[in-house]
């Protein structure tokens, strides 16, 4: 190959690269996604511009929610002592049933499970519940998982069945994390949890831990013995240049990365201009946010739609 040629091949490989890369940095994470939460103002769905195409105004803590395969939502709400449980839309967003905890328990969660229904997370102050609801709202299980809480609106928030069949609940106003069994005997403690606690595929739990503090873990990856395998601290985020207030819902990605949900809990709640929620990769390079300004609201339960995954079988890890 002469001189003249290799220098040609060579800067058209060059350019070719340097086209490959500036496309790639021209190319931005977008999603679109659901919202709900604590002083978030109702359930939401957004474009991935951020442009709301759905909302339904609702005052109450609705901690927990879900868009369903059939274009449905269901969502937990709790008024504090009042009534609390879970409500079902259908695809026209239309409630198709309310359920209705008894004897003033509080609940904050509604998980899909397999079969159509749902789990609740239900607590008084004579004990703690893991409560199964049919698709049609009807209570089908109850298992008693815990004799008394110190205070039951701050015990449960998001409780999750596994695909082994436990039950795992990050507990607020301990900030610990427990797992039990079927029957509702206890199987493990991890050190750290207040708000969700996940079991992923690899057999791991990720949990959240609410309140930052700069020295430990707000989002923490624990394996099966409860060692820590991944954490973000307060510090990681705020390297990223996002103000932390408190971290509530987490969503682990099929590509690896985590989605955090960083929830005003200023005065007043829910107006500040706090990065809503954002997504990390595992080496907790930031990648996407939502800004502050998209909605009045807190943001702290998200759940990123244009992945894939059935809500229905442990596959959107929420």
């Amino acid at each position: 190959m002469s001189k003249r040629i290799l220098v040609a091949v060579s800067g058209a490989i060059f350019m070719g690269l340097m086209a490959c890369e500036s496309s790639s940095a021209a190319e931005q994470v977008k999603h679109r996604f659901f919202k709900a939460g604590w002083a978030s103002g109702g359930p939401a769905i957004y474009d991935a511009e951020f442009r709301l195409e759905w909302s339904l105004a609702d005052g109450d803590e609705l901690s927990d929610g879900w868009v369903l395969p059939d274009n449905g939502v269901v969502f937990s709400y709790s008024i504090r002592r009042k009534e609390a449980g879970i409500i079902r839309l259908g695809p026209d967003k239309k409630q198709l049933w309310k359920y209705v905890a008894p004897d003033n328990h509080d609940n904050h969660s509604c998980q899909p499970l397999p079969g159509g229904g749902f789990l609740a997370g239900e607590t008084a102050t004579n004990g703690m519940w893991m409560v199964e609801i049919d698709k049609n709202g009807k209570e089908q299980r109850r298992v008693k998982v815990g004799d008394s809480t110190r205070d039951m609106n701050h015990t449960f928030r998001q409780v999750r069945k596994t695909a082994q069949g436990t039950y795992l609940a990050a507990v607020m106003n301990e900030n610990k994390t427990y797992e039990w069994d079927a029957g509702g005997k206890l199987l493990r403690t991890f050190p750290k949890g207040a708000f969700v606690a996940i079991r992923l595929p690899n057999g791991n739990t990720l949990v959240t831990a609410a309140h930052p503090a700069a020295d430990h873990g707000v989002v923490i990856e624990y394996d099966k013995d409860a060692k820590v395998v991944w954490e973000v601290t307060q510090a990681d985020i705020e390297s990223m240049g996002i103000q932390v207030s408190m971290v509530c819902g987490a969503q682990r990605l099929p590509n690896g990365n985590t989605v955090i949900t960083n929830a005003d809990h200023g005065k007043p709640v829910g107006t500040g201009d706090r990065v809503k929620a954002f997504e990390i990769t595992p080496a907790k390079k930031l990648v996407w946010s939502i800004p502050g300004k998209t909605a009045k609201g807190n943001m702290g339960n998200i759940q990123i739609l244009d992945v894939p995954g059935d809500v229905y079988t442990f596959e959107v890890l929420k």
